[in-house]
Formats: structure tokens, C-alpha cells, sequence
């Protein structure tokens, strides 16, 4: 009697570890398909701890190439009863044809039973009716480091595909830039019609030697027919892999920077100047490079802020860079790269400056040849204001002495003591001026009033030719106040709306719209100097009334009115 109730007491424990060792749930939908379709492994378990196990999916590896896996947690309620069910779902696809089988996998301490997946060839015939495979391909095969490469994509299918997710090449060691949308025609092979989704990528590989591109992959969902000729499945296709040969720059190659390109240009813009230019001016310079099939960002920045020793060798003038643009966009299936930066030159000494030209040596990778483009020079006519100053006081002199044929040598012994004494009587009537306070006072305002104006038009002439808008904007407005002193001048607009000239209108726009601006340095202020320097220059008005003279308390009546009353 022992014995019997020892032997159930095994049977049921053996029954209950046997029970707990079996996933609950473990299929395959579907159980058959055809080679290079995906299937796709669920297992669901049932428990009363609510997590998730990690999968360890290693075993499938040798006839499988696991896409994806994804993992679900769900609170049920069933018989008043609440559990969790985990769910895993292992896409996966066959790496040949035949019956394959899947071994169990391990889910925490429990197994999943083993499983068979019927594969079924891909045979000539039915490839020739649902037929879908990429092909892939490199121009060139055998880059140098840093040229551009071409990689296209090409998907083409003679069934409707739906749901479809193209995976582009990949490869250490390079940078990839997009084309943006995909092409899509019709071609024919073999005496067949396809339909292509073609992709093109530009890579630029960084070290030279063999790299591999990895195989480009496709996953999507073949549509079933409306006559159900084809059954709807779920696809995965690849391309072969592709070996690419990068090559080191070539030893002949003697340029600074190594610029593997299909065409490079380069161009230059000077500001314009209204008059010649002065010593501490600057004057502004635009440099483009523009390259097909090399990005923006090889090209060299500082491309003549770089040379800057040999061009300020005679300490002549100074070249200063300011932060250059690039982009990058396709022409023509093809990249093109643009950089755009603008520099200062200021010039410190007078005299004629020969600015020298500047090359800029790139390889054609079509002729695979070294070539050179070149910036022209240029030549600038600096002055001095303090020579331009003196020749004007030469010719100043020069006209007063034709007013007369003897100029001032006209002046007889007999009237030269009135010459003598002239000065002291001014000096005699000023000094009794000022001793007269309202006098004083009004002298004394009339020259503050001119000593503002001056170091108003100083400031602005400063402020716009070192190409400052935010200065520039608070002088103009002390040089609208003085202008019109009846109004009160507080912006940009008020100063056009009561100015005649036109250009100085457009010139004062330009400057809001720089105040605005993300780059103030594009602004040019030298154009709106000489507008300003070439206004007729107000009169400074200093009021004769003392600034603290209260109002008359009874304002005089005219005299001639007499106070009637009855």
C-alpha cells in the first residue's frame, strides 16, 4: 500500500514538471512556402508573472536568417480569472529548399516543441510569372579616397507589390549622401516587361583598400490577383555584395588640398565702389567654388584668408574670412557641391596694391589628370585723406589768389595799419560779447550745436564704412534728429518718407532689412556714406532762448488794443 501511493505521488509530480516544460503555444504561419518567402514563428505562453523572457534564437541560425523578432505582453481575463500572455513572432527566412525543421527553442524554463517548414523551389516557370530580384551596382568600382561614387539600386518586379520596404547597401568608412526621391519606369529583360524602382546613393569612402558594400534587401508583400492566379505572401529578396577598390591619391598629384572631382569653378565678386578707395576702408569679396561630383564639404574654406602671409608681405592691406555656405544638391543624376564665402580686405597704407591671383590645383578623376583653375588678381588705388585734404586746401588757395591779379599783395603801405588793428577790435567787440550772459549763452549753444553735428557725421561715416548696421542705425537717427528738429525722429521709416532721394531710400531699406538679418556682415554701408555725404548739409539750430527760461507769465499785448468795458 506504500509502494502504491509512492508511485502516484512520482506519476503526478513527473506529470506536473513534464506539463511545465512545454510552451503552451508554438506554430508556424505559414507552414509552407516557397524559397525566398518569409514565415513567420509565433510562440505564446500563459502565466501568472507578468514578464518576458529573452529569446535566444542562435539555433535557428543554420537554416534560417532571422529577420525580426517582436514580443507582446497581454492581461486576459478568462473564467474570472486574470493571467498574462506572452507572445514572440520570429520572422524568418529559409536559407534553401526542403523540409526544414526548428528546433526547439528554450522559453525561460520552459521548451517549445520542435516544428517543420515545407520549402518549395523556385522553379523556372513560376520565377518567370512572379518574378521579383534587385540588382546593384558601383560607378566607379575602383574610386580614389574621397571621390564620389555612385551606387544604384534597382528593384524590378512583374507582380504588384505592396507594403514594401527597400534597405539600402551599407559600408564602413564612408559618408553617404541621398538623391532624395526614386525613379520609377518600365524596362525589358529577357523578352520581359518589369517594373523598376530605381535608388541612387553617393558615397564617398574615407581609407583606401578593399571595402564591401553589404547586399542591398527588400521586404515586402506580394498582391494577390483578383483571378487568385497569385497568392498573397511576404517577400524578402537581396542583392549580391559588391567589393569596392579604393585607390590613394596619385603620387604626381601636387595641389594642397586633394580635390577629386568631374568638374571644379571658381569665381569671385567685388563690391562695387562709388569713389576711390582710403586708407582704413574695407572692401568686400565673394568666392564660389562650385564642383560636380565632389560634396560641398571638401571644398576648401579660407581659401584666401589661407595665402594671407603672402599677400600682406608688403603689409599692405588685410584679408579677413567670415563663415562659408555650402549645400549640396543633385543635376542631372549627378552631385554638385557649392561653397560660398565672403572676406574683407582693408587696406592699411596708400599707394597701388596688386593683389596677386590665387590657384587652386584639383584632379579630374575622367582624364585622371591634374588641372588648376585660377582666380584673376586685382589691382587697387589706395588714397590718403590727409593728401586729398591738402590738395584741397592747395586748390582752395589756388582760387582765392585768381579773384585778384595780385592777390593779396594789392594791399598799399598807407592801409596796412587798418590790417594791424582789424584783429584787435575783434578781439576788443568779443570780449564785450561775452561779457553780456545772454550773448555768451547763445554763442556757447551755436557751438555745441556744431561740435554734435561734426562728431554726428564722424560716427556715421565710421559706422558705414566698417559695414556695423546696428551703429549705423543709431547715428542715423541723431542725424534725422538734427536734420528735422521739429520731429520726432525714432526709426528708419520716418527718415524715408521725408527724404527726395530714391536711392537714398532703397539704400536706408537695405539696412533695415540687415538690422533683421541672421548674417549682419552681408551688409555694404559705403553706397549709403556717400548718399548721406552728398545731402545738403543742414544749418545747426541752436535756439537763442536759454534752455532754462520759464514762459512769460503775462504775454505781452499789443498796444494799439485797448480793454473796452461797460
Amino acid at each position: 500500500m506504500y509502494r502504491y501511493h509512492l508511485f502516484i505521488y512520482f506519476w503526478l509530480v513527473f506529470s506536473q514538471v513534464y506539463t511545465q516544460c512545454q510552451a503552451q503555444t508554438a506554430y508556424l504561419q505559414p507552414y509552407r512556402v516557397i524559397e525566398g518567402d518569409i514565415a513567420e514563428l509565433i510562440i505564446e505562453y500563459d502565466s501568472k508573472i507578468p514578464s518576458l523572457y529573452a529569446l535566444d534564437t542562435s539555433v535557428l541560425e543554420l537554416d534560417f536568417e532571422v529577420l525580426q523578432v517582436n514580443s507582446r505582453l497581454a492581461r486576459v481575463l478568462e473564467s474570472n480569472e486574470v493571467f498574462h500572455r506572452m507572445q514572440w513572432k520570429i520572422e524568418i527566412l529559409p536559407r534553401h529548399s526542403g523540409n526544414l525543421v526548428i528546433p526547439a527553442l528554450q522559453v525561460g524554463d520552459l521548451l517549445t516543441p520542435a516544428l517543420t517548414l515545407e520549402v518549395a523551389p523556385l522553379t523556372p516557370e513560376l520565377r518567370s510569372m512572379q518574378n521579383v530580384f534587385l540588382e546593384i551596382e558601383a560607378q566607379p568600382e575602383n574610386p580614389y579616397v574621397g571621390q564620389l561614387t555612385q551606387v544604384i539600386i534597382r528593384l524590378l518586379h512583374n507582380i504588384p507589390l505592396a507594403d514594401g520596404n527597400l534597405l539600402e547597401a551599407d559600408i564602413e568608412n564612408a559618408d553617404f549622401y541621398r538623391s532624395g526621391k526614386d525613379s520609377r519606369y518600365v524596362t525589358t529583360r529577357d523578352g520581359q516587361e518589369f517594373n523598376v524602382q530605381e535608388r541612387r546613393i553617393a558615397l564617398v569612402a574615407r581609407a583606401p583598400g578593399a571595402n564591401r558594400l553589404t547586399p542591398a534587401s527588400y521586404r515586402g508583400l506580394i498582391s494577390s490577383d483578383a483571378d487568385s492566379t497569385v497568392s498573397a505572401r511576404r517577400i524578402h529578396r537581396h542583392s549580391e555584395a559588391l567589393q569596392l577598390q579604393v585607390r590613394k591619391p596619385p603620387p604626381e598629384y601636387s595641389g594642397e588640398f586633394w580635390l577629386p572631382a568631374r568638374q571644379l569653378e571658381i569665381s569671385q565678386h567685388w563690391d562695387e565702389i562709388a569713389d576711390g578707395l582710403k586708407v582704413g576702408d574695407s572692401l568686400g569679396l565673394t568666392l564660389i567654388i562650385e564642383s560636380r561630383g565632389l560634396p560641398a564639404e571638401a571644398l576648401p574654406a579660407g581659401l584666401i584668408s589661407a595665402d594671407s602671409d603672402k599677400f600682406n608681405k608688403f603689409n599692405k592691406f588685410k584679408i579677413y574670412a567670415d563663415q562659408e555656405i555650402r549645400s549640396n544638391q543633385y543635376q542631372d543624376n549627378d552631385l554638385v557641391g557649392r561653397l560660398q564665402q565672403r572676406f574683407a580686405v582693408v587696406v592699411t597704407e596708400p599707394g597701388e596694391i596688386d593683389i596677386p591671383p590665387t590657384r587652386l590645383k584639383w584632379w579630374d578623376v575622367n582624364h585622371d589628370v591634374e588641372r588648376v583653375v585660377m582666380l584673376e588678381g586685382k589691382k587697387l588705388i589706395v588714397t590718403n585723406p590727409a593728401v586729398i585734404q591738402t590738395h584741397n586746401d592747395q586748390l582752395t588757395g589756388l582760387r582765392l589768389k585768381r579773384l585778384s591779379p595780385q592777390g593779396f599783395e594789392l594791399a598799399s603801405a598807407r592801409n596796412n595799419w587798418v590790417w594791424l588793428v582789424l584783429p584787435g577790435l575783434l578781439l576788443l567787440v568779443c570780449g564785450l560779447s561775452f561779457c553780456v550772459k545772454p550773448v555768451r549763452d547763445r554763442v556757447s549753444r551755436k557751438l555745441e550745436s556744431v561740435l554734435s553735428t561734426r562728431r554726428n557725421r564722424k560716427a556715421l561715416q565710421q559706422a558705414c564704412i566698417s559695414n556695423a548696421p546696428t551703429d549705423a542705425r543709431r547715428e542715423l537717427l541723431k542725424w534725422g534728429k538734427q536734420r528735422w528738429p521739429g520731429d520726432n525722429i525714432n526709426g528708419l521709416h520716418q527718415i524715408e518718407a521725408r527724404t527726395e532721394s530714391s536711392a537714398l531710400v532703397k539704400e536706408l531699406a537695405r539696412l533695415d532689412a540687415a538690422l533683421y538679418a541672421n548674417e549682419n556682415s552681408a551688409w555694404q554701408g559705403r553706397r549709403l556714406w556717400h548718399l548721406l555725404a552728398a545731402e545738403p548739409r543742414c544749418q545747426p539750430t541752436g535756439s537763442d532762448k536759454p534752455a532754462n527760461s520759464l514762459p512769460s507769465l503775462y504775454p505781452r499785448q499789443d498796444s494799439s488794443l485797448r480793454v473796452v468795458t461797460h
